[in-house]
C-alpha cells in the first residue's frame, strides 16, 4: 500500500523501482526523518505527505528507512523513563551520531544534490557537512524548550546540547524551512539563523476532503463543533466542554463531536459525542471522520501547546472556519478574521462560547470565513503547493536557473 502512494517508491528497497522520468532539469534528492518516512505512522504520515510531493518535483533516489541502529530506540526509551524524561539520548551528540552512523554513510555516499532532513536534528547536524542539506522542522528547539511539556523535563545540561545541535543544523543548512512565523522568527533570533537560509512555507494536508457540504447549505440554527485531538489536557478538551456546556446553557441548539481522546475522569456532558480514536488510514475510520467533518460547521480546537498543527488544514479542506487560541505555529495556519477566530492565550471556556455564538449568528460572516478557508486549502494549504515551493528556493540555493522549463546551473 506505501509503495503504491509513493508512485514510484519501493517499499522494501526505499528507492525508485522503476525510474521515474530522471531528466535534467530534476534535481535528485535523498530524504531522512527520525524514523521510516514510509510508515503512515511516523509523525502522522508528514513525512510520507512530503515524499509524496516531493517525488513530483526532485528526483528522489534514495529514501532512508532505517536512520537509527536497531539498540537506538529501545535505549532511548528505556532511559527517558527511568530518568523521568530528564535524560534524552536522541539529544546526545555522540551517542546519536554513533546510532546514526549507517545513515549518514549511506547519504554522504549516495551522490544526490540534495538531502531533505525532516525532524531529525541530530543526524542533520552531521548531513550538512557532506553536501546540501534542507533542515525541515515544525519548530525549533529553543521555541519548545520551554513551552512544550514533554521537553520541559529535559535536564539542562542536555537542553543545552540539544539547542546547540539545532542551531548547528539552522546555521549550516543549505536551507532551514519552518511552516509558521513563530517558528521562523525563533531560528533567527535565538538559533543565529540568517534571512538567506531560512525559509518559511506553510504545510498541507494529510486528510483532504473528498467532498463537502457548501456553508451556505448547513443548518442556521443547528450547530455541530468538530474537535480533534490526541492529547486531551494539551489539546484543550475540558475548555472545549465547557465552553459548549455554556452555549447550550445560553440556548443555542449546538453539538459538539469529539474525535481521539477524552477526559481522565470520563464526563457525561449534554450535546457531546465521543467518537473514540478514529484512524484516516483505516477505511472505514477514514469514512467516518470525511462524515464528521461533512457535517460540521466549526472545527474547534483550544489547544494549549501546539507547533502547527496539520488538523487545520484538513479542516479548511472541508471548508470549515477554525476556532483555537493565538498559540505556537497555529496563527500561520489559521488566518485570524479570515480563515477562523483566534483567542489569546488564557481564554476562558465563556469567551469561547462567545466567540462561537458571535461567528456561527453571523451567516454573512460565516459563509465568507468557510469559503476563505476552503481557498486557502486549494492555493496554499496542500504538499503540492508546498513541494513546488520548496523546489524553487532549492534551486535558487543551489545557483540553478530555468531556460525554456530545462533546468541549468549558473
Amino acid at each position: 500500500m506505501t509503495a503504491s502512494v509513493l508512485g514510484g517508491l519501493d517499499a522494501a528497497a526505499g528507492a525508485p523501482a522503476e525510474p521515474v522520468g530522471r531528466a535534467a532539469d530534476r534535481l535528485s534528492l535523498a530524504f531522512v526523518c527520525s524514523g521510516d518516512p514510509m510508515n503512515v505512522l511516523t509523525w502522522s504520515g508528514t513525512p510520507l505527505y512530503m515524499l509524496t510531493a516531493l517525488q513530483k518535483e526532485f528526483d528522489v533516489k534514495l529514501v532512508v528507512r532505517r536512520p537509527w541502529a536497531p539498540w537506538f530506540m529501545f535505549a532511548r526509551r528505556s532511559i527517558r523513563r527511568l530518568t523521568r524524561g530528564a535524560i534524552d539520548i536522541y539529544w546526545s551528540p555522540t551517542v546519536s551520531a554513533m546510532a546514526g552512523a549507517g545513515a549518514i554513510r549511506q547519504i554522504a555516499k549516495g551522490g544526490c544534490d540534495v538531502t531533505f532532513a525532516c525532524a531529525v536534528t541530530p543526524l542533520c547536524a552531521h548531513l550538512t557537512r557532506h553536501g546540501p542539506t534542507v533542515f525541515v522542522s515544525d519548530a525549533t528547539l529553543v521555541s519548545m524548550i520551554d513551552y512544550y511539556p514533554r521537553l520541559k523535563a529535559l535536564a539542562p545540561w542536555l537542553k543545552k546540547r540539544a539547542a546547540g545541535l539545532e542551531t548547528r543544523c539552522i546555521q549550516t543548512a543549505t536551507i532551514a524551512h519552518f511552516p509558521s512565523v513563530w517558528a521562523t522568527q525563533s531560528a533567527a533570533h535565538d538559533h543565529g539563523g540568517s534571512a538567506d537560509r531560512i525559509v518559511q512555507l506553510p504545510w498541507g494536508a494529510n486528510l483532504v476532503a473528498t467532498e463537502y457540504t457548501a456553508p451556505e447549505r448547513r443548518p442556521k440554527d443547528d450547530w455541530r463543533l468538530l474537535f480533534i485531538g490526541a492529547d486531551w489536557p494539551r489539546k484543550g478538551g475540558d475548555i472545549a466542554l465547557d465552553a459548549v456546556t455554556e452555549m447550550r446553557r445560553r440556548g443555542h441548539a449546538v453539538h459538539l463531536d469529539v474525535v481521539g481522546s477524552g477526559p481522565a475522569i470520563p464526563r457525561q456532558v449534554e450535546g457531546v459525542t465521543f467518537h473514540g480514536f478514529l484512524d484516516k488510514n483505516v477505511p472505514a475510520d477514514n469514512e467516518r471522520l470525511q462524515a464528521l467533518f461533512k457535517s460540521a460547521h466549526v472545527f474547534f480546537l483550544p489547544t494549549q501547546f501546539e507547533a502547527l498543527g496539520i488538523v487545520f488544514a484538513e479542516s479548511a479542506s472541508f471548508a470549515l472556519p477554525s476556532v483555537s487560541y493565538r498559540t505556537g505555529g497555529v496563527p500561520s495556519i489559521v488566518e485570524d478574521g479570515e480563515t477562523g477566530v483566534l483567542l489569546d492565550e488564557g481564554a476562558s471556556a465563556s469567551q469561547f462560547a462567545d466567540a462561537l455564538i458571535a461567528l456561527l449568528s453571523d451567516r454573512e460572516r460565516y459563509v465568507q470565513m468557510s469559503n476563505a478557508a476552503l481557498e486557502a486549502s486549494r492555493t496554499r494549504l496542500n504538499w503540492a503547493a508546498w513541494a513546488a515551493g520548496i523546489r524553487d528556493v532549492v534551486e535558487q540555493r543551489l545557483g540553478v536557473r530555468r531556460d525554456d522549463g530545462q533546468r541549468k546551473v549558473a
